[in-house]
């Protein structure tokens, strides 16, 4: 499975990042949760004693989190000054360049006898918590502000779900003019694309204006505009 390729991949980074590590620190994996609804660029801490020190991830979408990325060295035993820097950029869609937001944090106690994790938080009102730690939101130690993953809006939900039912509805029109069948030049339109894409669907058709070809679409037309409206009725009951 893709996730085991990963885990494998992850653990052989964090092995070769572990072979140079000071004897008190470990290599440990980075990540980012998004508590908001606005998108997340991108993450990327930074050892404040060297730029050249960063481990990062891409950008994370809303209510959701980045996954576990190699890899940052942590004092395996916490003690008070251990500094982080931290680099994030929110996506805004008509800004050309984005400007990025820097932060210095110190981090809390770990919650546990290893520093695990490094995290960081983003909250919908606005503030930013960094914090190392080896278990997950939910878990009884977890020392973030807020003791769970994120939870979707209402609004964020219903934004999907808009999309889902728009992209389904707007092909409601040209399946019911399947139906009806194609004037000539959506009928060679359609010819072309099967015979270019599909050739099988159409091989045993002689041309667009052929009869059975036109009888073909009719049909698929009437099967997918039954599915659609079925489709269309599903997502309704299911409006958030």
């Amino acid at each position: 499975m893709p996730w085991l390729l990963v885990l494998g991949a992850l653990v052989t980074l964090l092995v070769g990042c572990a072979s140079s590590m000071p004897s008190d620190r470990d290599a440990v994996a980075v990540t980012a949760v998004n508590y908001t609804g606005r998108e997340l660029s991108g993450f990327l801490f930074i050892d404040p004693a060297d730029n050249k020190k960063v481990a990062g991830g891409p950008p994370v979408t809303p209510y959701s989190g980045a996954g576990t990325l190699c890899c940052y060295a942590l004092p395996r035993k916490w003690r008070p000054g251990i500094q982080v820097k931290l680099r994030y950029t929110w996506y805004h869609a008509d800004v050309r360049e984005e400007r990025p937001v820097w932060l210095t944090a110190e981090l809390p106690p770990y919650p546990t006898d290893e520093p695990g994790v490094l995290w960081a938080l983003f909250y919908e009102d606005g503030s930013v918590e960094v914090l190392a730690s080896a278990v997950d939101p939910g878990h009884p130690k977890w020392p973030g502000k807020l003791k769970h993953w994120p939870v979707p809006s209402r609004e964020y939900k219903l934004k999907l779900w808009q999309i889902e039912y728009d992209k389904v509805a707007h092909m409601l029109p040209y399946y019911r003019e399947m139906l009806a069948g194609l004037p000539p030049s959506k009928l060679q339109k359609e010819w072309e694309l099967r015979k270019k894409y599909e050739p099988k669907s159409v091989s045993e058709f002689v041309g667009f204006d052929d009869p059975g070809f036109r009888e073909m679409l009719r049909k698929q037309g009437g099967e997918a505009l039954a599915r659609a409206q079925q489709q269309l009725k599903w997502l309704e009951s299911i409006k958030p």
